[in-house]
């Protein structure tokens, strides 16, 4: 009895089973090497948008602060002082606490409009599994 006859592939045309399994896991292995590279770029795609949103953020709570000092300064000069002085001061505060939510709703919208991190990777994830699939049926 031959090597063939014994593996049970004489006559088949079917590949033995241990080319089939290593081909099978050096197939998986070249697949998570790849998707471990397409999540890395996704989520570093996805972090770049989101920090632009972010700075906006901060940008806007610098600003808040300023205001916030301003308001003080405007209650101070309000107990110490006639109208005009004030009145100046205040303006100024509600001007940059307007600044402030205008940043903030630029860097709201900036953060939802970034993509959801990995969506390729999730569907060549799925694509993959059917391409498995397909093999093992085979």
């Amino acid at each position: 009895m031959s090597v063939r006859e014994e593996n049970g592939s004489a006559g088949t045309g079917r590949r033995p089973i241990g080319a089939v399994v290593a081909s099978a896991v050096e197939g998986f292995r070249t697949l998570a090497r790849q998707h471990l590279e397409l999540a890395k770029i996704e989520v570093a795609e996805a972090a770049g948008v989101r920090g632009a949103g972010v700075g906006m953020m901060a940008a806007a709570a610098v600003v808040v602060m300023y205001a916030i000092g301003f308001l003080a300064a405007a209650g101070a000069a309000a107990l110490a002082l006639v109208w005009p002085i004030w009145a100046a001061i205040l303006t100024v505060a509600v001007v940059m606490i307007v600044v402030a939510l205008v940043l903030v709703a630029i860097g709201r919208r900036t953060i939802r409009k970034a993509p959801p991190p990995a969506p390729r990777t999730r569907e060549t994830l799925k694509e993959d599994a059917r391409w498995a699939k397909r093999q093992i049926e085979r």
